[in-house]
């Protein structure tokens, strides 16, 4: 991932960038325990909620493959669908991890 080139997007350098990438991983943890919690209760309220929350952070940081994906899981469940939410959480997850610089 082009760290640099999101940085300079978002007029910052690419360090400060990289602290907020840490910071929206772990917040994206916790939403994604969220909506785990909300799927395990039937409470597409709750796992909305967090999916909303992600894809807003997601989308802000330039990330729109996961702003894109939170999104669904923010329609399905308003829609109060959770049926295959756990592949959207693995996805989700994946892409994530995937963020933490090496």
């Amino acid at each position: 991932m082009d760290y640099k080139h999101l940085a300079d997007q978002l007029e910052m350098d690419e360090t400060e960038f990289l602290e907020l990438v840490a910071l929206f991983v772990d917040t994206t943890r916790t939403d994604l325990k969220k909506i785990r919690q909300g799927v395990s209760y039937g409470n597409p309220r709750q796992a909305a909620a967090a999916a909303h929350s992600i894809k807003g952070a997601a989308g802000n940081l330039g990330f729109t493959h996961l702003a894109d994906l939170a999104g669904k899981m923010e329609s399905a469940a308003n829609s109060g669908c959770l049926t295959d939410f756990d592949a959207y959480i693995a996805d989700l997850e994946t892409r994530v991890d995937a963020l933490i610089p090496t």
